[in-house]
């Protein structure tokens, strides 16, 4: 089973890394590889498809089908409509508000839950939830140097980078936060229009940073590397953990602020 897991998810080549130096992509799989080697009645998944190119998505999704059997359930919490058309053999829609409620529908079948979700209502229940139909770290690695032993001059630039896995340590609540690290956009007009309303940061504003969730801790951290002043801007996987219609206001904010600045960005 291991042996067969570790194939199927390509975990050999890194059995002898530490977890800790695991990149966003080799550690999903590898967290999917822990689950599954377990012995359980219930096998649950956060967003298996995150980090993962399409290759390694396909694979990640039969590992996780080849854990159904008579007397054990998978559940699956998944954004990536293509994935979860694959993967499930029933789909429950989720819908709410962050930070106050959230609503779970009754089961549907694979093709009405999905045209349930495009369409932002449910006929079932009489209910509309929707209005509308870098591994590179910046100044961490030195310049080469040419034959001879001189170094390669370097044009210095000032750059704000989104790290792809965003580990949050601070105790204090995101209003600090932004006031710390980003006071000057932080309280700029432009910025909070464009930027901060955007991603709903106002209704994470109370919370501290290391009881945000996936998704809520995105968005902050997108907020952050925007309101740095900056040549160049590295944004590593900003979609990661955001739903669909998240991922699509993101890249009108990055898209739009960018623009308006006229400064360089690598996505």
């Amino acid at each position: 089973m291991k042996e067969t897991l570790c194939a199927d998810l390509e975990l050999n080549q890194v059995m002898d890394r530490n977890v800790g130096d695991l990149s966003g992509g080799v550690l999903q799989r590898f967290a999917i590889a822990v689950v599954a080697l377990q012995n359980a009645e219930i096998y649950m998944f956060d967003e298996p498809s995150s980090y993962l190119d399409v290759k390694q998505r396909l694979k990640a999704t039969q590992v996780v089908r080849s854990l159904l059997r008579p007397n054990s359930y998978v559940i699956v919490v998944e954004h990536d409509l293509s994935v979860l058309d694959y993967l499930s053999d029933f789909i429950c829609c989720l819908y709410g508000k962050p930070g106050a409620y959230g609503v779970v529908t009754l089961p549907f079948s694979v093709r009405e839950g999905i045209n349930i979700f495009l369409s932002g209502f449910v006929p079932r229940e009489n209910l509309r939830f929707r209005e509308v139909s870098l591994t590179f770290k910046a100044g961490l690695l030195k310049p080469d140097t040419i034959e001879g032993g001189s170094d390669v001059e370097m044009p210095e630039f000032n750059v704000s980078y989104k790290p792809q896995k965003i580990s949050p340590k601070s105790q204090l609540p995101v209003r600090h936060s932004l006031h710390q690290k980003i006071r000057e956009a932080y309280t700029h007009p432009q910025f909070i229009s464009d930027v901060m309303k955007p991603l709903l940061i106002e209704q994470l504003m109370d919370q501290e940073v290391q009881n945000l969730s996936g998704g809520e801790l995105q968005r902050v951290a997108l907020c952050l590397c925007l309101g740095k002043p900056a040549d160049i801007y590295l944004i590593d996987e900003p979609s990661a953990y955001l739903d669909s219609e998240q991922r699509i206001v993101a890249a009108k904010v990055i898209k739009s602020l960018l623009f308006c600045q006229c400064n360089n960005a690598s996505v």
